[in-house]
């Protein structure tokens, strides 16, 4: 693969524009929910992160995000800043990024080595399958870190006398977002399909495939000998 070889020049451009996008994310206007939990189109843009550019440089960009949001760039939520951010109600989140864009671009590097992004089919489909594994994958840490840091409890206790009653870590940190999650997920799993069609080899799919094709002189020797 490419991108295991060192470290080459398209690598760091699509790092750095990759990080620029999960920046901009940020800067769309968003909803604040019920325990300092926006919702913004980051989602969008680490599952678009993962699923184009492989585990590696998807780890890269995210981390590079990550990184200068910690040292001050207010490109978090909210236009936030620093590690207060992480030590924040929301810093789960930020940590389950990592992970399902890491994932994500394994599993989408998984599909380009059996040729399923070549596939116009299912292509699109199975992107946004693996896509919805980000879901979870953001959920597991980002929620207990929301009960951690506020106290709320993981499940609902019940509403009989007050709305605050329904207050949780599922129906603040999971239920709210579920349905906006899904949508960006479909829409990041429709835009990687087409950002491989026209690119192909951005997770050495193109390349494994020529190093496959023989020359015509070496075939005829080699069938001959």
């Amino acid at each position: 693969m490419a991108q295991h070889r060192g470290l080459t020049g398209q690598s760091i451009a699509l790092v750095a524009v990759f990080a620029g996008l999960i920046a901009a994310s940020t800067l769309v206007p968003e909803v604040a929910l019920i325990g300092g939990v926006p919702l913004t189109l980051q989602t969008f843009a680490i599952v678009l992160t993962g699923l184009v550019l492989g585990p590696w440089r998807a780890l890269a960009a995210v981390t590079l995000y990550l990184g200068l949001g910690f040292v001050g760039a207010p490109i978090f939520a909210n236009g936030a800043a620093g590690l207060v951010v992480l030590t924040g109600p929301t810093g789960g989140y930020l940590i389950g990024f990592v992970l399902a864009a890491t994932v994500l671009g394994a599993l989408a590097q998984v599909l380009a080595r059996r040729g399923v992004l070549a596939r116009r089919g299912i292509a699109t489909a199975s992107l946004i399958g693996i896509g919805l594994v980000s879901i979870p994958l953001v959920y597991v840490v980002g929620v207990p870190w929301l009960v951690w840091r506020t106290g709320m409890p993981m499940l609902p206790t019940g509403c009989s006398d007050a709305l605050l009653d329904c207050v949780s870590g599922v129906t603040v940190g999971v239920l709210p977002f579920l349905p906006g999650d899904i949508l960006k997920v479909v829409a990041a799993g429709i835009v990687a399909a087409a950002i491989h069609r026209a690119y192909p080899g951005l997770l050495g799919s193109a390349r494994r495939a020529s190093s496959r094709v023989t020359d015509p002189e070496d075939e005829a020797a080699r069938t001959t000998a």
